[in-house]
C-alpha cells in the first residue's frame, strides 16, 4: 500500500504558497489502536501531511529541479484530534527563503476550525537525487490538474 499525504492540491502560487486537502481513511485511523487510540488520525501523519504539501510547493516552483527533507519543525501545535471519513484542509505559505533553506508557515484546519498549525524548515536537495521527476510530473497532474 502506498500512502498519500496529499490527495489535491487546489492552489498554488510559486514560492508563495499552496493549499490542499487530505482525506483520512479507516486504515490510517486504526494505526493508533495498539496504544488505545482507535479512530483517530496520528499527530505525527498530520505534521506528514504538511511536509508533503510544502515539498509539493518546492517541487513545482522549482519546475522539478529540487525537492525537499525536513530540517526542523518549531511551534507547531494540535488542537484536536480528527477521524475517518473527515477532509483536512492544508496549506503552506512560504516564510522566509535564502540559500537551500525554506521555512514555511503550515495550517491544518478541518470542519471550519484549525486543527494544527506550525512553522516547519526544510532543505532543498536534487530532485533527481531521491525522485524520478517524469513520475512526479504525472502526480502533479493528477494532484492539481
Amino acid at each position: 500500500m502506498r500512502w498519500r499525504f496529499v490527495d489535491r492540491i487546489d492552489a498554488f502560487e510559486p514560492w508563495v504558497s499552496a493549499s490542499g486537502a487530505k482525506a483520512i481513511s479507516l486504515e490510517e485511523c486504526n494505526l493508533l489502536k495498539p496504544f488505545g487510540r482507535k479512530g483517530e488520525f496520528p499527530e505525527s501523519l498530520i505534521l506528514e501531511s504538511c511536509v508533503h504539501l510544502l515539498r509539493w510547493l518546492v517541487v513545482k516552483s522549482s519546475e522539478f529541479e529540487s525537492a525537499c527533507v525536513l530540517d526542523g519543525v518549531a511551534d507547531f501545535a494540535f488542537r484536536e484530534s480528527v477521524g475517518m471519513g473527515e477532509v483536512l484542509g492544508l496549506s503552506a505559505t512560504i516564510c522566509r527563503r535564502d540559500g537551500a533553506t525554506v521555512e514555511s508557515r503550515c495550517v491544518v484546519s478541518c470542519s471550519g476550525g484549525q486543527v494544527a498549525w506550525g512553522t516547519l524548515t526544510v532543505r532543498l536537495v536534487p530532485l533527481s537525487e531521491s525522485f524520478d521527476a517524469v513520475a512526479l510530473r504525472g502526480m502533479w497532474d493528477e494532484l492539481y490538474g
